[in-house]
């Protein structure tokens, strides 16, 4: 049963009806599959980039909520027909017997599609529960449900898992019911871990992540090992020693990432620095190459690695600054791990990979990335699977556009920079919105017409999508304003008074001031910060309604921006206290 979302009659701009874009909801929870927990689902390791020839996809097997769906509406097929049946049985062939007939199959069929009805309501709720920021019910502001106290709360961590709230902190991991605050696990992980894979702030804004399921935990002892911990969901956890000459990261599907510099010149030492403040490298200077390598976490077992080659590096990534002081510092990395994409930079080595080790950039080409001197280019996983990297062609603004890579494998090349969506209902529109300049474009990424350019809203600036709901997005426009638009034709829908973000300023990073977004479908929830350019400090809880744009409810806290997750569709957030569920 597919079902097609129309632009809403009633909302302002109605578009003529030739350029109404339709788009299919889905009835499957993305990413649920009966697959195993290999990278890709499929319960074994992907092949390196070093692989042959990949065969033709195979048909894409249905998920297991697909299944049900189908296997729920075959029972109600089923109960209607033996319905029918049972009441042809039990009546005579007469007049009044017909009669009853006809009211008793009535009442048979209007309870099988009031049935239908249910089993689409509920398989739509577990596919919202199933994104990051899906919530139960936003409908009430929520209150205190229960707490757990924290010798350290700031530096705790929260990690979604499924079904269970992970929280890092005072050298051990607590495995929290979301719902009712029960600790039903402990295990020691040591000081200052670093556990995950969790959610960042970045480009596109908070990054989405699947839960961690296992949760991997990094911690370095005194005498300078680095152990990992391997937790599970029911806290089975497992403990080994890592290489202590490597940098290593948690990553998902139960992976870990480590970054490790081999030959090449290490020596830390003064550099020069002309009087623009430009540092000078020695003459013939080669720094080290950098292995990117990709192991289970559990076991240690590889998945994929790959050697980066040193290449003409840009001397600002090559120097770190000692006391005011410039010194040549090869060992400084800044790395992206998100969910699909591993994205790393240091002195004169860079590169991205898919977590099956795909590489993403051009080998041969040392500013691929970063882009055009950006410090980390624009790679990122999209929601359906897909991923988008950086074009080859730069737009007006001197950033280049970027190209969307689709999970069939086709590619739509944008005319501006991709809009990732920070929270959505799981339903795919079979669209990604754009920003081109000061306005704002769809692209279709159907496989019919992927990359036809849908509609255009030639005065919306957008800088930020914020979610992508029941066909409606909200997005922020260069002014600060939310605003609502019609995902299938682009209308606006409604406005938000940029006075009630106090985005200020800001509205180009709203990432510095909006630091999640959260739905049930029909709220959006926005942790705020409490002013702009730091006039006030503090947060702010603003739920607003996705159909008029107006402000369900506000909750005011004295602390500033802490961690606000979302687990199994009840949230919870770190305090000056502690942890505490909102519900």
């Amino acid at each position: 049963m597919t079902e097609r979302t129309q632009h809403d009659e009633t909302g302002p701009g109605t578009p003529d009806p030739e350029k109404v874009h339709t788009f299919d909801l889905i009835d499957e929870v993305p990413g649920v599959s009966d697959a195993g927990t290999g990278p890709d689902g499929d319960g074994t390791d992907a092949p390196g980039p070093e692989a042959g020839p990949a065969e033709e996809p195979a048909p894409r097997a249905p998920g297991r909520v697909a299944v049900a769906l189908a296997g729920a509406r075959s029972g109600v097929v089923r109960t209607a027909r033996r319905g029918v049946a049972a009441v042809r049985r039990r009546l005579p062939a007469t007049r009044r017997g017909k009669a009853l007939l006809a009211g008793g199959v009535a009442a048979v069929v209007v309870l099988a599609v009031a049935a239908g009805v249910l089993v689409d309501a509920q398989l739509r709720q577990q596919a919202l529960l199933a994104t990051p920021g899906g919530v139960r019910s936003l409908e009430e502001k929520p209150a205190e449900q229960w707490s757990i106290d924290l010798d350290d709360p700031i530096s705790a961590t929260l990690v979604p898992m499924p079904g269970v709230l992970a929280v890092a902190g005072d050298g051990k991991v607590r495995g929290i019911d979301p719902e009712s605050g029960e600790v039903r696990w402990t295990v020691d992980v040591g000081d200052d871990p670093d556990c995950g894979p969790v959610a960042g702030l970045g480009i596109y804004g908070p990054g989405a992540v699947e839960p961690a399921d296992p949760l991997i935990c990094v911690s370095t002892s005194g005498a300078g090992t680095q152990d990992v911990t391997v937790i599970d969901p029911d806290g089975a956890a497992k403990t080994r020693e890592a290489d202590p000459d490597t940098v290593v990261v948690p990553a998902s599907a139960g992976g870990l990432v480590s970054f490790e510099l081999t030959g090449g010149d290490q020596e830390r030492r003064p550099v020069v620095v002309d009087k623009l403040g430009v540092p000078h490298l020695p003459k013939g200077f080669v720094g080290p190459d950098l292995v990117v390598r990709v192991e289970d976490a559990r076991t240690g077992a590889e998945r994929w690695s790959e050697t980066v080659p040193f290449a003409a590096p840009r001397p600002e990534s090559c120097v770190s600054y000692d006391q005011n002081e410039p010194t040549l510092d090869v060992r400084g990395l800044d790395w992206d791990v998100r969910d699909a994409v591993v994205e790393v930079q240091g002195c004169g080595v860079s590169a991205a990979f898919l977590r099956d080790g795909t590489r993403l950039d051009d080998p041969k080409d040392p500013d691929d990335p970063p882009a055009n001197g950006m410090d980390m280019a624009s790679f990122a996983p999209l929601p359906d699977g897909g991923w988008v990297a950086p074009g080859t062609e730069s737009t007006e603004s001197g950033v280049p556009n970027d190209v969307v890579h689709l999970p069939d494998g086709g590619t739509v090349t944008l005319g501006g920079q991709v809009l990732v969506p920070w929270a959505s209902d799981g339903r795919d529109p079979g669209l990604v919105l754009e920003r081109v300049g000061a306005q704002t474009e769809a692209r279709s990424t159907d496989g019919d017409d992927a990359g036809a350019r849908l509609w255009t809203a030639p005065r919306l600036a957008t800088t930020a999508l914020l979610a992508q709901v029941s066909g409606t997005a909200v997005v922020v426009d260069e002014e600060g304003a939310v605003r609502a638009i019609d995902v299938g034709t682009g209308a606006d829908r409604w406005t938000l008074d940029p006075k009630v973000l106090s985005l200020g300023g800001m509205a180009w990073v709203a990432q510095s001031m909006v630091f999640g977004a959260y739905t049930d479908g029909d709220t959006l929830l926005l942790p705020v910060s409490a002013g702009p350019d730091g006039e006030a400090s503090g947060l702010r809880l603003l739920a607003v309604d996705l159909s008029d744009g107006s402000v369900r409810w506000e909750i005011e806290q004295e602390t500033p921006y802490t961690q606000l997750v979302a687990v199994d569709g009840y949230l919870a957030q770190i305090t000056q206290q502690g942890v505490v569920g909102l519900g």
